[in-house]
């Protein structure tokens, strides 16, 4: 890759970082990153059965100060409800409210069915190929190396 092609790749992630700050309007009080966890928290009680704050943090890469302030904004608009592990009380567990799971159902998966549509030229393997472009440009950032 060129130094060119690289500022024409860092530019189309600004433009996707701007698509996903315009996607339809929340609720008040409620920002993007708020229906991102509430998409996490489903995703993970479908696949294991229950779903930590740890799961959460790891899945979206947030740190865990992060990822506890969401959820405690998100408890107080009830949108999911957190309880402690039987087997291990330093444990949060995490499940989505009625409101949490009408929330995902409306600004996730009827939004994505709905603007899907738009883009049946998309091939899925064109889809994999982006993110694994955008995850090796994110995993090769200045300084990432040291972190890992």
């Amino acid at each position: 890759m060129t130094a060119n092609g690289l500022k024409s790749l860092l530019d189309v992630c600004f433009t996707a970082k701007h698509i996903v700050e315009t996607m339809p309007e929340l609720p008040k009080g409620m920002k993007p990153r708020h229906i991102h966890v509430l998409e996490q928290v489903e995703e993970t009680c479908l696949r294991q059965g229950e779903c930590r704050v740890s799961d959460v943090s790891t899945r979206m890469n947030i740190t865990m100060p992060s990822i506890t302030k969401l959820i405690q904004e998100m408890e107080a608009m009830g949108m999911v409800e957190k309880r402690g592990d039987k087997g291990d009380k330093r444990v949060s567990l995490l499940k989505l409210t009625d409101k949490g799971a009408a929330h995902v159902k409306k600004y996730v998966r009827d939004f994505h069915r709905d603007w899907v549509k738009n883009l049946e030229d998309i091939s899925d393997d064109q889809v994999r190929e982006a993110v694994e472009i955008i995850e090796k440009l994110h995993d090769s950032m200045p300084g990432r190396q040291e972190e890992m």
